[in-house]
């Protein structure tokens, strides 16, 4: 029973902090705003949180987490395989958070959400992407580093242009589109012939 009542604490917490960044800048929100919002006192707010960000990146965490458990499965032919299974999973996370995305990246939104997903993205594109390459051109002709950089990007920029449309793509295409956009440049400076993609690993 009470952690039922931890859980309900923290959502309403957590809800409070997400309906003021909808209406005003992050950096702007106090405290006291929250646990007004939440109708709490703010002993109760410091009982389970340190201060706001403590509260915000802990929402960021289950995003995290959720993207995470859904990426785990892939394996390297789900990864290089026409349909992208990468990016058509990443986006079915973000349309099940679609409303929490769409708060979180808005222009009120706080940089450090942004910093925090951009790394959880540029991780798992190094992670899997780059590895499933690196079985392919074990030496690359440029760092790892920059080709997990430069995925994570423009599937942030495409992320935040999904959120916009008000028909939004579903995730399968989307999954295709950043195939399109990003695998051939790649292979190009890694020097991978595109047939080597369908071969068994």
């Amino acid at each position: 029973m009470e952690d039922r009542r931890v859980q309900r604490t923290r959502k309403l917490l957590e809800q409070a902090l997400l309906e003021l960044i909808a209406e005003q800048d992050y950096d702007s929100i106090t405290v006291r705003q929250i646990t007004d919002r939440a109708n709490m006192g703010r002993a109760t707010f410091y009982l389970h949180f340190t201060d706001k960000e403590h509260l915000l990146l802990t929402t960021v965490q289950v995003l995290q987490k959720d993207l995470a458990q859904r990426l785990q499965p892939l394996n390297r032919q789900d990864l290089l395989s026409e349909e992208n299974m990468l990016g058509e999973k990443i986006f079915q996370h973000v349309a099940h958070y679609q409303d929490l995305y769409r708060v979180l990246l808005g222009e009120r939104g706080a940089a450090v959400v942004r910093q925090r997903l951009m790394e959880a993205m540029t991780q798992a594109a190094e992670h899997y992407v780059v590895h499933a390459l690196l079985e392919i051109t074990p030496e690359p002709a440029i760092p790892t580093s920059f080709l997990a950089s430069f995925l994570s990007s423009t599937t942030y920029t495409a992320i935040k242009w999904w959120l916009d449309q008000p028909q939004q793509p579903p995730p399968a295409e989307m999954g295709r589109l950043i195939r399109k956009l990003t695998t051939p440049g790649m292979l190009a400076i890694l020097d991978i012939d595109p047939r080597q993609l369908s071969s068994p690993s």
